[in-house]
């Protein structure tokens, strides 16, 4: 029964995902003249596009070397082997629904090291939240120089107080959290064997997300969050020029925020149509940016951030004999 619940509850979450996607899509090219859309994407400046690419590459170097340093409590990994595991979780966030890739690349590193794969897929979580540091940091910095809505204005106050409240939260877990998993196994009603071995799972999750509080790397972790947001600012910035669209540096980090905050939208893999319709949204609305340029810029910037990380990580994930079946299978014997 429980089993059927989950199906039917996975099965609503894909195709409310899927009606996003659909409507953000529709929303992004609705009014759309190929011919002109066309003319725009084959006019776009390779140079510039194939820095672009070269930069999210390099940035998920730096995702992999800040990950190797959140995992150094746990094990010393070498940089090659977490760059080969992070592609191939962005490969599977690029095929799979309900970013399936961060449970495949937490599996990736557990199957050929000795890292529990729960623990592993612990401090990924950890990423993500010092991702969304990095986010608030970024909108912090631009809030100074562009005049955000209202609205705007508020959800990034609740946005970063969110973030650090957890963060926060996270860090107080950390120190009390053997005490509270060792009196819940106490529990005569949490004596059941399958309870126990959900509490050991969730046990090993907060080990990983709480392992920033056992690294001697802050300072070095804080630099690679805010580098790679450098970097992802750099990306934008390329396919700005690429497309020969006229904003300044305080419009191309507008436009990285509008577009990260689009990636958290619960939608089809990769993003699509949720991220073109922020792109395309923000150049329109605020910049009055005519609709096939930014049309043009938005799948460009989508498909510099996807295409190429998708085929990497596929050929990385060949090379590892890897299998989708097995994730879930290791995951309910853990």
């Amino acid at each position: 029964m429980q089993k059927s619940l989950t199906s039917v509850s996975k099965l609503i979450k894909f195709i409310l995902s899927l009606l996003l996607s659909g409507l953000g899509l529709f929303y992004a090219f609705n009014k759309v003249d190929i011919s002109q859309l066309w003319f725009y994407l084959k006019t776009a400046n390779i140079f510039y596009i194939v820095l672009a690419i070269s930069l999210i590459i390099f940035s998920i170097a730096i995702r992999a070397e800040r990950w190797q340093l959140l995992l150094e409590p746990f094990e010393k990994i070498s940089f090659r082997t977490l760059f080969s595991s992070t592609m191939i979780g962005y490969f599977g966030n690029a095929v799979m629904p309900f970013r399936f890739g961060e449970l495949l690349r937490a599996y990736s590193i557990s199957s050929i090291r000795n890292i529990d794969v729960s623990a592993a897929f612990g401090t990924i979580l950890l990423e993500r939240l010092l991702d969304m540091l990095g986010l608030v940091f970024t909108m912090f910095i631009f809030s100074w120089f562009y005049p955000f809505e209202y609205g705007g204005r508020n959800a990034m106050i609740l946005i970063g107080f969110s973030s650090i409240l957890l963060f926060s939260f996270i860090v107080w877990m950390g120190s009390k959290q053997s005490d509270f998993f060792l009196n819940l196994k106490k529990l005569s009603l949490l004596k059941a064997t399958s309870i126990q071995r959900l509490l050991t799972i969730i046990n090993k999750i907060v080990d990983g997300i709480t392992s920033i509080k056992d690294t001697k790397h802050i300072g070095q972790i804080i630099i690679h969050t805010i580098f790679m947001w450098v970097v992802y600012f750099f990306v934008t910035y390329s396919v700005i020029l690429a497309t020969n669209i006229s904003i300044d540096w305080v419009g191309v980090g507008v436009i990285l925020i509008s577009t990260s905050l689009a990636l958290a939208i619960p939608a089809a893999p990769g993003g699509i149509g949720t991220y073109h319709a922020a792109a395309i949204y923000i150049l329109t609305s605020y910049f009055f940016i005519d609709r096939v340029e930014s049309q043009a810029f938005a799948v460009i910037l989508h498909a510099v951030g996807f295409f190429p990380l998708m085929l990497i990580g596929f050929m990385f994930f060949i090379k590892s004999s890897l299998h989708f079946k097995d994730v879930s299978k290791q995951v309910i014997k853990k």
